[in-house]
């Protein structure tokens, strides 16, 4: 039996990392980490009181979402506006924080637990750990960049 204080009185989802189960959520939480792979995870509810469908996505996701998008509007607005270079060199490196610093959390939590999901492929144990370096020194050298963009 569920506690009342969950937010998944129906079924018991499981983390969109690992697909461990999560058996309570407490209702005024909006984030929360997952127990196994340490990863957060962020619960989208509805505005209003509805008990009905509720979404439970990996916040380092929706960080590499944003970025995809905010990326896509860059772009967007170099090719039909009059953005200089310059402005869109520094939008860039503005966009380099998002992917520098979700993928900087992404490694330091796979080096952490020996977990690494890439792409659809969940690995454990040293090629995680390998992997997580990756994306470690990955997360770096784009805030590396951004420092280096912002001082154009």
């Amino acid at each position: 039996m569920l506690s009342p204080a969950t937010a998944f009185p129906y079924r018991r989802p499981g983390c969109p990392y690992c697909g461990h189960t999560i058996d309570h959520w407490p209702k005024e939480a909006h984030v929360q980490s997952c127990r196994l792979c340490l990863r957060p995870m962020i619960l989208l509810r509805w505005p209003t009181d509805w008990n009905g469908p509720k979404r439970l996505r990996g916040l380092l996701d929706v960080g590499f979402a944003l970025y995809g998008l905010l990326t896509i509007a860059l772009v967007a607005a170099f090719i039909v506006t009059g953005l200089t270079p310059h402005a869109f060199a520094k939008g860039f490196s503005v966009l380099l924080f998002i992917i520098g610093s979700v993928l900087a959390a992404d490694g330091v939590l796979g080096l952490r637990t020996g977990m690494d999901r890439t792409g659809k492929q969940l690995r454990s144990g040293r090629p995680a750990r390998v992997l997580a370096g990756g994306k470690l020194v990955a997360g770096s050298a784009a805030i590396v960049l951004l420092c280096i963009g912002l001082a154009l």
